[in-house]
């Protein structure tokens, strides 16, 4: 044999076996990028747990499919086939395309029928995801009765904490957290599911059990930003439990090591924090001053405005500084999330100052009037000074009770608000704002268990506002009788006439108006008053008379919310139909003509309201 020929089939074998060796190479190297893709995901996934998946980790489960699915359809007969049809399957759950991972995962217990336990729990979730938390449970119950494999069991309790949480129990949720933690092998993993723990546990103000997650963290986590934002938990749990010495010790310490750099705005404002609680406001105020210097248009100097406007308004009563420090919130920084309350407490001191302006001008201008009331002889002139001081009467009581309310439920100064009700009733009996002043009165006094005064006041609501809503409601806690000429009472019978007689039982909401005008159960009267002319008896003049009541005595309630659309779409129909009659108006010839056409819109009007009863009728039920 010549030399030629013995290194042919050498040569043969060796193409051979490096042909087999490439290709065994690239489905590998195929299927072990797809790996890192998922792995890749599910870290920026589990970094956002409880929140939307990040663009980043949807990508990176495409890339996983992309990847999975070459693997299959270039080698089908490679052993990494079945582990690529998983990673698929999960990579479409993720990416919410349940129905796809669903049918993917039913495939898969087909094909590989004596291994199909991580395709079950998948498809357990997919039932979640699909509208069936209960299955659900119930396959992932019965799975983590029989699994052994500590990491399939912490695996089972991560998806059966998700669906509690989904459903709105969190007290659960946290049971099956604390259970996938203990049963993790996964350092990182444990850590993120300790963070989790920590944030459930806090919002549910169990500050122990938060303490202890928070540090598990500390200990698990590889992530730089949890391990800070856990130790920053750490220091505010501590300051909530009152261990005021161990946050000092904390935040001391913190704040001498770079490490913790960027946090050290925040540990700043847990010091005020702390100082505020202990009741050093001079110490909280100077380090306020340093904050705001050294951290300049940011998140932590908005908060540092935020907090030195509460000081001077809660602590101080100082309202020129407090409207300038919570004005400056925005300025800091737009996105700060003290942003919205902020403004709405400016806005509240403007309103609380200008009425305080209000009723000095007001009582001014009293005094003049009862001085001219004495000199004035003509009943007419005596009459309109009189009518004067009525409105103005009102005007103070109103602005009184603004006061009153911004003391008792925004400014935390009950104290000061009980000489603005008191005021009210004592002076202003006549006022809208009496019954009202009446009830906040028993209110406080009964939130502050004071039950002689809150007594006093409740007999006087009894006696002198039977028929109110505050009556109704006094009577409802006491185990009283119902007063039958109650506005609650009238609201009932409205309701069931309703269903018999719609017509007339627009009466009964009309009563309600005039008999409590400033009752919330007014608002809702004339809400439907109003809805009802509007979409039932298309009535749209009467309509449009209710939409501009609610709207002029209650344009901060619901049904004046629920209804400005609508009532600024009449009012503009309304002005439009003005200049269309301007120009359009019929002239009669005669009286007769005009009576005679009076009478046919009435007949035209009393004919379509009967129709309408008639279909309210039938639809009332549905009502």
């Amino acid at each position: 044999m010549t030399c030629k020929q013995q290194i042919c089939p050498t040569a043969r074998l060796i193409f051979t076996i490096s042909l087999f060796v490439f290709s065994s190479c690239a489905y590998f190297n195929t299927f072990y990028n797809a790996q890192l893709y998922f792995e890749k995901a599910e870290k920026e996934r589990l970094e956002k747990a409880g929140e939307s998946i990040p663009p980043a980790a949807i990508d990176a489960y495409g890339k996983v499919i992309e990847k999975s699915q070459h693997v299959i359809d270039k080698y089908p007969d490679s052993k990494y086939v079945q582990e690529a049809r998983l990673l698929i399957g999960k990579a479409r759950f993720h990416r919410k395309e349940y129905r796809v991972a669903e049918t993917l995962f039913n495939q898969y217990t087909e094909l590989y029928s004596d291994d199909v336990e991580e395709a079950e729990f998948w498809l357990a979730l997919c039932k979640w995801k699909l509208g069936k938390p209960q299955p659900a449970l119930d396959v992932l119950q019965s799975m983590l009765n029989a699994s052994n494999d500590n990491d399939f069991i912490s695996k089972i309790h991560l998806a059966i904490a998700e669906i509690y949480l989904e459903t709105d129990e969190p007290g659960k949720a946290l049971e099956h957290l604390v259970l996938a933690a203990e049963t993790n092998n996964d350092r990182d993993e444990r850590g993120q599911i300790y963070f989790r723990i920590a944030d459930l546990a806090y919002s549910a103000e169990n500050f122990e059990q938060a303490l202890k997650a928070n540090e598990e963290v500390v200990k698990n986590t590889t992530s730089k930003k949890r391990k800070e934002e856990a130790n920053l938990q750490i220091v505010r749990i501590h300051r909530l439990l009152g261990n005021w010495d161990k946050v000092k010790s904390l935040i001391k310490s913190m704040l001498l090591d770079d490490i913790y750099a960027s946090i050290h705005g925040d540990l700043e404002l847990e010091l005020v924090k702390l100082y505020q609680m202990d009741n050093q406001i001079e110490e909280a105020i100077t380090r306020i001053e340093t904050i705001k210097e050294d951290y300049k248009n940011s998140k932590t100097s908005a908060e540092a405005y935020f907090i030195h406007g509460e000081i001077s308004l809660y602590d101080q009563w100082n309202l020129v500084n407090a409207e300038k420090y919570f004005g400056q919130v925005t300025r800091e920084y737009r996105q700060s999330s003290y942003t919205s309350t902020a403004n709405l407490r400016a806005k509240e001191i403007t309103e609380y100052q200008e009425s305080l302006t209000e009723i000095s001008s007001l009582e001014e201008s009293n005094s003049q009037i009862v001085a001219a009331l004495d000199t004035l002889e003509n009943d007419s002139l005596k009459q309109i000074k009189k009518e004067e001081l009525q409105a103005s009467e009102m005007s103070i009581s109103n602005h009184l009770y603004n006061l009153g309310e911004l003391d008792a439920f925004h400014f935390k100064r009950q104290d000061s608000s009980l000489v603005h009700f008191q005021r009210i009733v004592d002076d202003f009996p006549e006022s809208d704002f009496y019954p009202k002043s009446l009830f906040v009165l028993y209110y406080i006094h009964f939130s502050n268990e004071n039950e002689e005064s809150a007594e006093l006041y409740s007999k006087r609501i009894l006696g002198e506002l039977p028929s109110s809503e505050y009556a109704d409601y006094l009577r409802k806690a006491l185990n009283l009788p119902v007063d039958p000429e109650s506005v609650q009472a009238m609201l009932r019978q409205g309701e069931l006439e309703w269903l018999v007689n719609p017509s007339y039982a627009l009466t009964y909401y009309r009563n309600i108006i005039q008999k409590e005008s400033q009752s919330e159960t007014a608002a809702r009267a004339a809400y439907f008053l109003a809805y009802h002319y509007d979409y039932t008896f298309f009535e749209q003049d009467s309509a449009l008379k209710y939409y501009s009541w609610l709207n002029d005595n209650y344009n901060d309630s619901e049904q004046a919310d629920a209804s400005r659309d609508r009532y600024s779409q009449l009012s503009q129909l309304v002005i439009e139909t003005k200049k269309d009659t301007l120009s359009e108006n019929p002239v009669f010839e005669t009286k007769k003509d005009s009576l005679f056409n009076q009478e046919v819109d009435e007949k035209k009007q009393t004919d379509l309201l009967d129709k309408t009863v008639v279909k309210t009728k039938r639809d009332s039920l549905v009502h």
